[in-house]
């Protein structure tokens, strides 16, 4: 009787398998955590918390060299003792009452490219630029963990001024998920250090929010917490999958972005 060959994959094979799993399937990371006010000189207050999901899968590029990861991610602002998701939000700062504006995402994509003999590196989405390879990772104990460290900035349309955050990720990987064919469970932690969000009414505050989060992949959107749910099927339908397609000239939304054109939209005025 014959053995059958212990399947084996390589660390970078394992990295790939972090942003999305290999098969083409739908993957999602369940985040939960809390964002807090950070005002030099005087005591940080937890905000509010967070409840929300990433949902993601490779679409293959155009140009047969690589794979996008296409993603959607939708995350609910909460109350931080009951856990309810907020329509309207008292800022204990200002004193007033904001209209709430969740994490609402779409796209938020990212390019990976072969190298060949098993290297890629990260690509600008219209795969005009190469912006390096993946790092290696630690090896902590039974888990490979992968970190990243990064600082995004560039100008905000429609106001005038830069954004300017610090996102500090890490991805913890079972070593032992190299001997599996099967997707590897994976955990993250999710530290951001940013501006006030457009929605709190917080022009001319001085300070920053801290978002300190963990997630857990799932294979699907079934995992999520049944409230979770139930709330994406009434008021967001398109976020029970990832997206499909990849259009590489379109930009990646964001908080801002995305408050902007409701704003554009309402005709208001404001920003």
């Amino acid at each position: 009787m014959v053995e059958s060959q212990k399947t084996e994959r390589s660390v970078t094979e394992l990295y790939l398998e972090v942003l999305a799993r290999a098969d083409g399937q739908d993957s999602l990371y369940h985040m939960t955590g809390n964002a807090y006010a950070f005002i030099p000189g005087t005591r940080p207050q937890k905000l509010f918390s967070i409840n929300g999901f990433n949902i993601r899968r490779r679409v293959e590029t155009a140009e047969k060299d690589g794979f996008f990861v296409a993603t959607r991610e939708l995350v609910f602002y909460t109350d931080a003792t009951t856990g309810e998701v907020l329509d309207n939000w008292d800022n204990p700062i200002t004193g007033q009452t904001n209209e709430v504006f969740h994490i609402d995402n779409d796209p938020v994509n990212f390019r990976m490219r072969s190298k060949g003999e098993g290297q890629w590196v990260a690509v600008m989405n219209d795969g005009s630029r190469e912006l390096g390879p993946p790092s290696a990772p630690k090896e902590m104990g039974d888990y490979y963990v992968w970190a990243s460290d990064v600082f995004p900035f560039y100008p905000l349309p429609g106001w005038e001024k830069n954004y300017t955050s610090c996102e500090i990720f890490d991805f913890y990987v079972p070593k032992s998920a190299r001997f599996s064919a099967e997707s590897p469970p994976i955990m993250n932690t999710w530290v951001r250090v940013g501006p006030w969000l457009p929605w709190m009414g917080m022009d001319g505050h001085e300070g920053n929010i801290i978002y300190h989060a963990h997630s857990f992949r799932h294979d699907s959107f079934e995992a999520l917490p049944d409230n979770i749910k139930t709330l994406v099927r009434q008021k967001y339908p398109k976020y029970q999958t990832a997206p499909d397609t990849v259009d590489p000239t379109r930009p990646n939304a964001t908080s801002w972005t995305v408050y902007r054109a409701e704003m554009e939209k309402r005709g208001t005025g404001e920003r």
